[in-house]
């Protein structure tokens, strides 16, 4: 979509209504002229389906090679097996030989053919039911995998979730026959992110790892061939690490690591009103008496109390972010933890030093992201919280730089994946509590005298590929090699205000743009005379994601609205408000009702509102290849009322003749934090603080917020004694 702005991209497909439904037309059984229309579920079928993704595949296959993640997918062949309908004759769960296919995908073009191959790289099997779905647009494919309705294979992860993602998306892209034009440079769009003006600190697709400036030959001769050339990580880091000192910080990144800490401190105190946050605190508590701070709860051994924190912190999904990694649940609650532990043992840490620990942290998180990231194991179940804690927490307490290898090394011994169908019950928390307290643990055996592998995260059989599909120990080179053991500054930070994202809205990340557009949308409707608190003046609801929330909106919830019977039933324990915090339909409802997305919303009252129900049929949610990487639109359209157009970001649209409202928000830091301006960061940390801390008198928030501001002239432990 080079050369394209977003106005005519829609234009040239005939308008934005029927983007959100193309691909699911394109069946022989389907009158051509229906271009709008899904097609029905009488008319649909795997093998048209199959067929259609094949030739959509043609276009984009040239296109998806290039990619990041190409390499899962491309050259790949498939088994595909489905799974008929039950009926007295079948037997449960298997699959019919007469209706199994191999899928190949090459470089530039696609077959299905029936028939299974013995070398096939990966066999996935799905009923009938979940294959339509998944190839005409209804839902993902991570939802039959996460609701344990379909098993890939561990090793063929990778590759089967990105076939049935890709798969999902294109059944919304337009048939080639009907606009190749378009086609080709939506795909081309999605995946070079060209096709909207890219926001700054957002990550691209395509990975451009060269070691070696200028040498094209050498880096596709290693490409070819291979190379064992890998950096000495563990030592690397450890070992800058150590050296780093408050003077070495840039201003950006002191003035972020305040800010990261006063968002955590919210979000702990926010967490902690929560069921969820109480149960796992009064119990942790118990376990052992300690000098380490549980914020709002009694202290704790440190090891235990950053568990704890950083549990709070993940238990409503408000925490923050760093370049592609969630990084202020682990850092801070490892931070704090071992800095009390240190000022207990008679080494009193500075508000100097803490700051120095909490930049350490960040700027290894981002480092290691750039390359430890896969399909599977991306954004906040990405694993690097074994490798970063142990060292903020081995700085702080004075550990050297052999034993921060140490340290390193014992965290990293047992390595730590999350298991995503966990992210429904309450155990969520322990995605990043259970890292970060394996980190602080391990600092303090290192300090001890305990020794762990010395070249753990760069072995090859060591952490980073126990955890994340590392192509080639070429990808480590530029996490380290910039960093110099005297402590010299970077020459560029990976931790850098573009790279950190501060969540306005407990929410998935990747939804925040589409909730800011609901609001928007709600703003017009109260403007122009629409009471949005009545679901009956609403007709109908289109979202238009960006990728990433196309694969995790409805990963829980599929095409119905089981998961509000699962979360409201008191016999499925397991099955709590977090599901909807990775859903798309809870939270624009949620927003769309109450005109605003705290913790609030996600109470039992606030969930269980019938309008919520009325709403869920009303919403149609569909990638979107124009939105950008975390952009959002969201259309309301009313049962009556005036014509309303409006757009946030780009230059406001024509006005129309329907009762439709509209709001496209293409940036996180600009259009959701920044509220379209790129100098002034309109919903600062102190205003989030404000926010999640309210159970807390105005007064003491105040008060922590002047201690953050002058952490540098004070101890870590005149902090802590106010949480």
């Amino acid at each position: 979509m080079n050369g394209f702005d977003r106005r005519s991209v829609l234009q040239g497909i005939g308008g934005l209504g029927s983007l959100a439904l193309l691909g699911k037309h394109a069946v022989e059984e389907v009158d051509a002229e229906e271009t709008a229309t899904a097609v029905p579920e009488e008319a649909r079928s795997v093998e048209a389906g199959l067929e259609l993704f094949a030739t959509k595949w043609a276009a984009g296959g040239p296109i998806i090679t290039a990619t990041r993640f190409g390499r899962f997918l491309t050259n790949q062949t498939y088994n595909v097996h489905v799974v008929q309908p039950e009926t007295d004759d079948d037997t449960d769960g298997q699959a019919d030989p007469a209706r199994s296919y191999t899928l190949t995908l090459g470089t530039a073009g696609a077959t299905a053919t029936p028939g299974v191959t013995p070398t096939a790289h990966a066999e996935l099997t799905m009923d009938e039911a979940d294959w339509e779905a998944v190839l005409y647009g209804d839902y993902t494919g991570l939802a039959p995998i996460l609701a344990g309705d379909t098993y890939p294979n561990k090793d063929d992860a990778n590759t089967l979730v990105g076939l049935v993602l890709v798969m999902y998306v294109l059944a919304h892209v337009p048939h080639p026959d009907e606009d190749p034009r378009f086609t080709a440079e939506t795909l081309e769009g999605l995946f070079q992110r060209g096709g909207v003006p890219e926001c700054e600190g957002e990550p691209a697709s395509f990975a451009t790892v060269n070691r070696v400036q200028n040498d094209p030959a050498g880096e596709v001769r290693e490409r070819a061939f291979g190379t064992n050339d890998a950096p000495d990580l563990t030592r690397e880091f450890a070992e800058w690490v150590a050296a780093l000192s408050y003077d070495r910080l840039g201003e950006e990144q002191v003035q972020l690591a305040k800010e990261q800490l006063k968002n955590m401190l919210g979000c702990m105190v926010a967490g902690g009103a929560t069921e969820p946050g109480r149960t796992f605190c009064d119990s942790t508590v118990g376990f052992s008496e300690g000098p380490a701070t549980v914020v709002g709860f009694d202290s704790a051994s440190p090891h235990e109390a950053a568990m704890a924190n950083s549990y709070l912190c993940q238990v409503l999904e408000w925490e923050d972010w760093t370049n592609l990694a969630h990084s202020g649940a682990a850092i801070i609650p490892a931070a704090l933890a071992a800095a009390e532990a240190a000022s207990e043992a008679g080494k009193p840490v500075s508000g100097k030093e803490l700051i120095t620990a909490i930049v350490a942290g960040n700027e290894v998180l981002a480092r290691t992201s750039q390359f430890m990231t896969d399909l599977t194991n991306t954004g906040q179940a990405l694993p690097l919280h074994q490798v970063q804690t142990p060292l903020v927490a081995g700085k702080l307490l004075g550990l050297d730089a052999g034993q921060l290898q140490d340290a390193v090394g014992t965290a990293a011994t047992q390595p730590q994946l999350t298991s995503i169908p966990a992210w429904t019950a309450e155990a969520k928390g322990m995605v990043t509590a259970d890292p970060t307290g394996a980190g602080v643990r391990a600092a303090l055996f290192a300090r001890d005298g305990l020794s762990g592998r010395r070249d753990l995260l760069e072995n090859p059989l060591g952490y980073c590929y126990r955890v994340s599909d590392v192509r080639s120990p070429r990808d480590m080179w530029p996490a380290v090699d910039d960093l110099a053991t005297d402590g010299t500054p970077v020459d560029q930070w990976g931790f850098r205000r573009e790279q950190y994202f501060n969540k306005r809205y407990p929410c998935d990340g990747f939804t925040m743009t589409a909730i800011q557009a609901m609001l928007n949308v709600r703003g017009q409707l109260v403007e122009e005379g629409v009471d949005p608190t009545d679901p009956s003046n609403i007709e109908s609801v289109r979202v238009h994601m960006n990728l990433p929330m196309a694969s995790t909106a409805t990963m829980f919830n599929e095409a119905d609205d089981a998961v509000l019977d699962r979360v409201l039933d008191e016999d499925q324990p397991d099955w709590t408000y977090i599901s909807l915090l990775f859903g798309g339909r809870y939270p624009l409802a949620a927003a769309l009702l109450h005109g605003e997305l705290t913790d609030r919303q996600y109470e039992r009252d606030a969930i269980a509102d019938d309008r919520i129900r009325d709403l869920w049929f009303k919403f149609d949610e569909a990638p979107d290849l124009g939105v950008g990487v975390l952009g959002a639109q969201v259309s309301v359209t009313t049962s009556g009322g005036g014509p309303f157009r409006s757009a946030v970001g780009v230059d406001d649209t024509a006005a129309g003749d329907d009762a439709t409202y509209e709001s496209f928000v293409q940036c996180i830091t600009r259009d959701v934090n920044g509220r379209g301006r790129d100098d002034i960061q309109t919903y600062t940390p102190d205003v989030k603080f404000h926010e999640t801390a309210r159970r807390l008198p105005e007064g003491k928030r105040d008060t922590i917020l002047s201690h953050v501001d002058t952490l540098e002239g004070r101890p870590v432990t005149a902090l802590t004694a106010l949480l």
